[in-house]
């Protein structure tokens, strides 16, 4: 086997590991140690990468990457509870690189924060597109158009993720915050889409 591909089997199978580890216990709890429990040379992983901060951040690449594309192919989906069903399978089938990105979307490590929003630029974008494409095959309310639509879910939104957020802080554990997250979110979105009272 050649030296180049050596390396590149390597640094994924580093990969893989760390995505484990940070997908399984958050940022905060995770170390270097326990990545190289998993049967990794710690000289190994020091060798590919400076320390925890940088395998982290590529490690929240690649499932940014993976679930972006997943997430993509579905969405012009116009009916929310079917792509909330779809995400659900896609996030149960690929919990760990699901839970890295819903981490870095409730709870992002302040330290990497202006990176982690480089890297969930596409995310933010592709999420962005599928809402705009509800909005566009519904009925809006008079004098409300589809920009200020966007807007105002997008502030919910980050509403929803802070709540998320504080209850962790209130020493919930790393997978139920994410459990909690994904089982509220559905309804949360219903609520932002049509509100909570019946008109007069």
């Amino acid at each position: 086997m050649r030296s180049a591909e050596k390396t590149k089997l390597t640094r994924e199978k580093i990969i893989s590991a760390g995505i484990r580890e940070f997908g399984s216990k958050g940022y905060a709890a995770s170390s270097i140690n326990n990545v190289s429990d998993s049967g990794i040379a710690k000289g190994l992983i020091y060798h590919n990468f400076t320390g925890k901060d940088e395998l982290y951040i590529e490690c929240l690449r690649v499932c940014f990457e993976e679930i972006t594309a997943d997430l993509s192919c579905h969405e012009e989906c116009a009916d929310y509870r079917k792509y909330f069903d779809m995400r659900m399978k896609l996030f149960s089938e690929k919990r760990e690189k699901a839970a890295m990105v819903l981490e870095a979307l409730i709870a992002p490590p302040e330290k990497h924060y202006e990176e982690i929003l480089r890297l969930r630029e596409p995310y933010d974008k592709m999420n962005g597109e599928w809402i705009r494409n509800i909005l566009s095959g519904g009925s809006l309310r008079n004098g409300v158009d589809i920009d200020n639509a966007m807007k105002y879910l997008s502030v919910m939104q980050d509403m929803f993720n802070s709540f998320c957020c504080g209850l962790r802080s209130e020493n919930s554990s790393f997978e139920s915050l994410i459990s909690l997250h994904e089982e509220k979110l559905p309804k949360v979105f219903e609520y932002m889409l049509y509100g909570v009272m019946k008109g007069e």
